[in-house]
């Protein structure tokens, strides 16, 4: 059985004594299941290091529309294709990774400062809403672009300044803005953004930033939007509606980045694709001790729904000058890849860091030893009873494939699929074995990222005229891949979910097989009898050695 397999697959008969078995020798699996989302910026938008970036694991791409023009992300876009173009000429196969813009959303922002700033704690700064000070910002006024700040604003209220670096006590409401107390202090910059966390601000949830960044988005072909500062699941609906015709292929992420999100956390997750916890913006705005306990109920949620969550935001953050994690952010890692996270996203550690290959590489080895960690058996059994109701067919077969490739330690599952679909409801249920999705759709083999565990493969042969081995093409295609991935080796067991015939929502078939390879080339074919399969094996080996001692 392959390295993946033993790793990934080794349990106890408790969780207890599994973690107690952890084997610190022990080799991480070779393939990690968490996808890893990085940031291109300044330091990393150059051809080698994105290269690199995709051969250490990046899956997918963020470009952050809070910074930087249009036309430094069309070079950012150019240059992963380039990058992938140079992966085909060098190995021959067909590297897909996913694109997905982050809009900045609607934001109230200070205006320009005349000179330096530093605002020290005990310090009174007026908040004006009087557009003379746009540009004459000063240690005793700064401008901001939100009229109606005055009117939902009252005294004792807190407001944050700069992502949170500080905070402010409003002292006193005035007819043109607001006096407020520096509680925490610090350099204040232009145009800083200001967060109001106990105040719904009546802003369109679409910008006429936010349209103009979409419009672009859907040309350049990309497949996520992060969505920023989301506040109910109106505001998803109305980012549906921008995207229009056009972009209805593109999947809306919403970030859990405010109080008010959260509270509306249920409604926001039944009416996007998915979610980002951005810990940073929701750290600013409730109790810091609160925080991981968030975290943990959020991914579960997802979890248990089956929405894929991206855990952003500090990762490695001191990776930014140095080319080392701490300990305690290797930790945090590890937790958050326990507590369920589809996806991890690398921000400033990669965008304006120093070491951004060293960030990704270190963020694959630490991923890849928390998913030794995971407890398969009872997560799988949770999730099963969480679902409700009666079960349609594409739910009972994907719980028969994990429940299968459970069953038979199975090294890997490959879902032959147009849409996705059937691959991503497979994740759901959290098997501990990769999960190989073979498409013809170049759109299904970069979103289906999002998922844990998922693998796309991109099948560009033309399809058979006969159904039945235009299938067998597809298998032997995805596990001729899979060898040389060093996912399975000669023997494992393979679960294959396929449909009984051409075209999407007809999966239905389930079958476990046995790979086997020839000795000379990597062609594979597979024994429907494992004992088969070792036993021609071993003949084979048996007579390549005489030829092996007459060449001696």
């Amino acid at each position: 059985m392959s390295l993946s397999a033993k790793s990934v697959l080794k349990e106890g008969s408790t969780e207890l004594s599994h973690i107690c078995e952890l084997d610190l020798s022990q080799q991480a699996s070779h393939q990690r299941l968490v996808s890893l989302i990085a940031t291109i910026s300044l330091s990393s938008r150059n051809a080698d290091t994105i290269y690199t970036m995709i051969m250490r694991g990046v899956n997918i791409f963020r470009l952050n529309f809070s910074h930087e023009s249009h036309e430094m992300h069309s070079k950012t876009i150019e240059l992963i294709n380039e990058a992938l173009e140079r992966i085909h000429r060098e190995t021959g196969q067909i590297r897909t990774v996913a694109i997905a813009a982050d809009t900045r959303g609607p934001q109230i922002r200070t205006g320009l400062l005349d000179g330096d700033v530093f605002l020290r704690s005990g310090d009174n700064l007026r908040l004006s809403i009087n557009r003379d000070l746009y540009d004459k910002g000063n240690k005793e006024a700064v401008y901001v672009d939100y009229p109606n700040i005055i009117n939902l604003t009252k005294t004792g209220d807190r407001l944050f300044i700069d992502d949170g670096r500080l905070l402010l006590h409003i002292m006193e409401v005035g007819v043109d803005g607001l006096l407020c107390e520096v509680i925490r202090g610090g350099q204040l910059s232009n145009n800083c953004n200001v967060i109001l966390p106990e105040i719904e601000i009546d802003l369109p949830a679409v910008s006429e930033k936010d349209m103009f960044d979409i419009q672009f988005s859907i040309k350049a072909n990309v497949d996520f939007l992060f969505a920023s500062a989301v506040r109910s699941a109106k505001n998803v609906k109305e980012l549906r509606t921008v995207l229009g015709e056009k972009g209805k292929n593109i999947k809306i992420i919403a970030k859990m980045d405010s109080k008010i999100a959260l509270s509306r956390f249920s409604e926001i997750l039944r009416a996007a694709d998915g979610l980002l916890l951005s810990r940073a913006d929701l750290g600013t705005q409730i109790p810091i001790e609160k925080l991981f306990i968030t975290q943990k109920s959020i991914l579960g949620q997802c979890n248990k729904a089956g929405k894929p969550v991206i855990v952003g935001s500090h990762i490695l953050e001191s990776m930014r000058s140095l080319p080392h994690p701490t300990r305690a952010e290797c930790f945090d890692l590890a937790n958050a890849i326990i507590d369920g996270a589809d996806c991890i996203m690398l921000s400033s550690e990669v965008a304006i860091g120093s070491f951004p290959k060293e960030t990704v590489a270190t963020c694959d080895t630490l991923c890849r030893e928390a998913e030794k960690v995971l407890w398969f058996r009872d997560l799988f059994s949770d999730l099963v009873s969480e679902v409700r109701g009666e079960l349609d067919a594409a739910h009972s077969l994907a719980i028969a494939a994990v429940e299968t490739a459970k069953r038979t330690n199975a090294t890997l599952i490959i879902v032959l699929t147009t849409s996705g679909r059937s691959a991503t409801l497979v994740s759901k249920f959290r098997p501990r074995c990769p999960i190989m999705a073979v498409t013809r759709c170049e759109r299904t083999a970069r979103w289906v990222y999002l998922h844990r565990g998922v693998l796309p493969l991109l099948y560009t042969s033309e399809p058979s005229t006969d159904y039945a081995t235009d299938v067998d093409a597809r298998v032997q295609f995805a596990m001729t891949a899979a060898k040389k991935w060093t996912i399975i080796e000669d023997g494992d067991p393979i679960v294959i979910v396929s449909a009984w015939k051409d075209g999407g929502g007809f999966t239905n078939n389930v079958r476990v097989v046995y790979a086997f390879f020839e000795a000379d080339h990597v062609d594979c074919l597979f024994r429907s009898d494992r004992r088969r399969s070792r036993k021609n094996t071993n003949l084979q080996m048996a007579n390549r050695e005489p030829d092996e001692n007459k060449n001696k």
